[in-house]
């Protein structure tokens, strides 16, 4: 089977589900992906965007809204872990839950499709 990740920004209480992005939610499955999930987080971190060559030409303010916060990647197997951090205990689910954290995928989803379009 597997264990399967989101990307999690633990100040904002916002996360990227890989699926909504064509990829996989095993780490290798996006973190190999050429367009995706982590095309969305680099724009997510990107700081001082729109000031020179190769810079995405858009003034979103979802560009740059995660630079300087808590990110983790975090799998759904962890709590079998020997739980050597509790701020990550039970955060997959957590998160997959809903509730107290945000699924900002699709609209960082639309962003980055504007991006494979040109």
């Amino acid at each position: 089977m597997g264990q399967y990740y989101k990307i999690v920004n633990l100040d904002k209480k916002e996360y990227l589900h890989p699926h909504k992005f064509g990829d996989g939610l095993k780490l290798l499955e996006f973190g190999c992906s050429s367009q995706g999930t982590l095309t969305a987080l680099t724009l997510l971190l990107a700081k001082g965007n729109g000031r020179g060559g190769g810079d995405y030409p858009s003034n979103n303010p979802l560009i740059g809204s995660w630079a300087g916060d808590r990110i983790v990647i975090v799998g759904d197997y962890y709590d079998d872990e020997k739980k050597d951090d509790p701020r990550f205990c039970g955060l997959y689910d957590k998160v997959s839950n809903g509730g107290e954290y945000q699924d900002i995928s699709n609209s960082v989803a639309t962003m980055v499709k504007l991006i494979e379009g040109g």
